[in-house]
């Protein structure tokens, strides 16, 4: 909470309710998307105008890491899972080819190998480009 003690000072001293401070800071450190979380503080029941809650939201997203400091998760999870996969996969046939054995289901195995390690790079690489955002859309309407 000490990164955001200078931007609540701040805001406090421009008259802007903590109330909505303490709001914005749970949202950004949710990975709330940035709209909704304007739209919020723009509302009638909390009264902030689009000004002040954009450089409020900005200041705060820069103390926090960024604003898609979350949204990736997925994808490297993924990525990593499958890489896990593939390279366990690619051990096993390298072991067998080493020290003498029996591949069982070589295909099988052959195919989670090469699938799998390719499939995790691609993951993790879509992941480091932001292919895992979310969308705009902030309604099911």
């Amino acid at each position: 909470m000490k990164k955001f003690d200078p931007i609540i000072e701040k805001y406090k001293n421009k008259g802007v309710s903590a109330e909505n401070i303490e709001y914005a800071i749970d949202s950004v450190k949710d990975g709330t998307k940035r709209e909704l979380i304007l739209e919020n503080l723009t509302a009638d029941y909390r009264g902030m105008n689009a000004g002040d809650a954009t450089r409020l939201l900005e200041e705060l997203f820069v103390a926090n890491g960024g604003e898609f400091k979350k949204e990736n998760r997925g994808g490297y999870f993924t990525g990593a899972f499958l890489l896990l996969i593939g390279l366990a996969c690619g051990y096993y046939i390298f072991h067998v080819f080493t020290y003498g054995g029996v591949l069982i289901r070589p295909i099988l195995v052959s195919l989670l190998a090469i699938l799998g390690t390719l499939g995790g790079i691609a993951s993790i690489i879509l992941a480091l480009l932001g292919a895992y955002r979310e969308d705009d859309d902030l309604s099911d309407e």
